[in-house]
């Protein structure tokens, strides 16, 4: 039955799942009991009237039975969850690179569990997904309205209000599964599609390697002295190039700079003719990692578990302090450019990333140097 069709059965009565299941009483009516189950739980219980409606607070994906009982005995109306030939919307609630690039191949394996079902992704990188590659989603702006939707969820992280955003923490997560666990589906690591660059041309012609130094957080940067540059010098010594690709600007000698506000496409035009990445736990290795290159990850904010783990080599200092982005007792204020949590303003300040030496780095480099020779 469609969405349409059940309303006109049902006129009196309205569903939908729409950050959350909701029942809404269209008429006049006396007093109804109304319950909404995930399977046989109990999740919400409330009492409304004619004209009056009610939502649960649970708003990810669930086995749902909703029920109406008038005037607190008879059962008048019951309506089990299904997707099947309904319009979905999933709003990647992030404007951040790697988020979406790590939610995309989830929502598509979402829609590959409900292939009778109409699913709208929007985010907000416009051109990014190769859209031949996605038959099952429809990509939209962030503004755009989906009429007729009868179920949406929202991917993000709501530290505010986790229990009814996320079955598990997501602090506790790999990055892909925070959107698994919200769509109720098994996570496995998938790298997404996207659009192929047209008219490509390489701006070096010689070998190189790209890096990206910067992120929006502090706690993501490799904060060791002069680390960057004598990872730049120990490249130039293997007979490689090294192009600096983030927005930010740089400092560093004997690189070819390309920083600055470039297009995506230039991005990705860059990182497909590079050997290799080498940059942090940040949006453009995750891209890197998207294109298909081998990506060195220099990262001790997080566990080696949440970003990607396939063709990538982890730079961390387990000895040290690290893991606060993982650690249930924090979140995670972007508001502070000093944000760490257990040692701010000590001098253990940021020693996850601090106590990672460049000697580190070049043994996870010399590992992706020795494939790559290997391969090539």
């Amino acid at each position: 039955m469609s969405l349409l069709d059940f309303f006109k059965s049902t006129p009196e009565i309205r569903v939908d799942f729409n950050d959350g299941p909701c029942v809404e009483i269209m008429e006049n009516a006396d007093l109804h009991r109304v319950v909404m189950l995930d399977g046989n739980t109990i999740i919400h219980e409330s009492e409304i009237q004619g004209n009056q409606w009610t939502r649960a607070h649970k708003k990810y994906y669930a086995d749902w039975k909703l029920q109406v009982f008038r005037n607190n005995s008879k059962k008048v109306f019951e309506h089990k969850f299904d997707l099947k030939n309904k319009t979905v919307r999933i709003n990647i609630d992030s404007k951040s690179l790697g988020d979406t690039l790590a939610w995309v191949p989830q929502i598509q394996r979402f829609a590959e569990q409900h292939p009778d079902s109409r699913i709208y992704v929007s985010q907000f990188w416009e051109g990014l997904f190769d859209e031949s590659a996605y038959p099952k989603l429809h990509f939209i702006d962030p503004e755009s309205t989906v009429e007729n939707c009868y179920a949406t969820y929202n991917i993000g992280y709501y530290f505010d209000d986790t229990p009814w955003h996320h079955p598990t923490d997501p602090r506790t997560l790999r990055l892909g599964q925070v959107a698994t666990d919200i769509l109720g589906i098994r996570y496995i690591e998938k790298r997404p599609f996207l659009t192929p660059v047209k008219n490509a041309s390489r701006v070096v012609q010689q070998p190189y390697v790209c890096i990206g130094t910067a992120s929006t957080a502090k706690c993501k940067h490799w904060l060791y002295p002069k680390g960057w540059q004598t990872i730049v010098d120990y490249v130039k010594q293997n007979g490689l190039e090294t192009m600096v690709i983030q927005k930010e600007d740089t400092t560093l000698d004997r690189v070819n700079n390309q920083t600055g506000g470039k297009p995506i496409t230039e991005r990705i035009e860059q990182l497909s003719n590079c050997e290799f990445f080498i940059g942090l736990g940040s949006g453009l290795s995750w891209l890197a990692w998207a294109v298909g290159k081998p990506v060195v990850v220099i990262a001790g904010f997080s566990e080696p578990y949440t970003e990607f783990t396939q063709n990538c080599v982890r730079v961390i200092n387990s000895d040290a302090c690290t893991g606060c982005w993982n650690d249930t007792r924090y979140n995670f204020d972007r508001g502070d450019w000093n944000w760490c949590p257990r040692h701010k303003d000590t001098s253990r300040e940021f020693e996850c990333s601090k106590s990672i030496t460049p000697e580190m780095v070049i043994h996870g480099l010399s590992t992706v140097m020795t494939i790559n020779k290997s391969t090539n």
